[in-house]
C-alpha cells in the first residue's frame, strides 16, 4: 500500500480529495519508485512491476477480444 504524509496537499470537497500541485508531485513520485520494484515472479524472474503490469494488460486484451484464449491473472500473495 502506498502511504504518503500530507500535510496541506490535499482539498476535501464533493466527497473527493483532491491533490495541489506539490500533493500530486509527492503522489506520482512515489508511485514511479513503486513501480519500478523488481518482484519475483512464479517462473522465478525478477522484473519491474511495470513489466508486470504491462504483460497483464495485452493479456487480458487478447482474452477481451478473444475469449477463447485462457486469461491467468496475476495473484499477489
Amino acid at each position: 500500500m502506498l502511504f504518503i504524509k500530507f500535510s496541506c496537499v490535499a482539498a476535501y470537497h464533493n466527497g473527493g480529495c483532491y491533490l495541489n500541485d506539490s500533493g500530486r508531485r509527492k503522489y506520482l513520485k512515489a508511485f514511479v519508485q513503486r513501480m519500478a520494484e523488481e518482484i519475483q515472479t512464479d517462473a522465478g524472474e525478477k522484473q519491474p512491476k511495470w513489466d508486470l503490469l504491462n504483460r497483464q494488460i495485452k493479456a487480458f486484451k487478447q482474452f477481451v477480444y478473444n475469449p477463447s484464449h485462457h486469461y491467468q491473472p496475476y495473484r499477489i500473495d
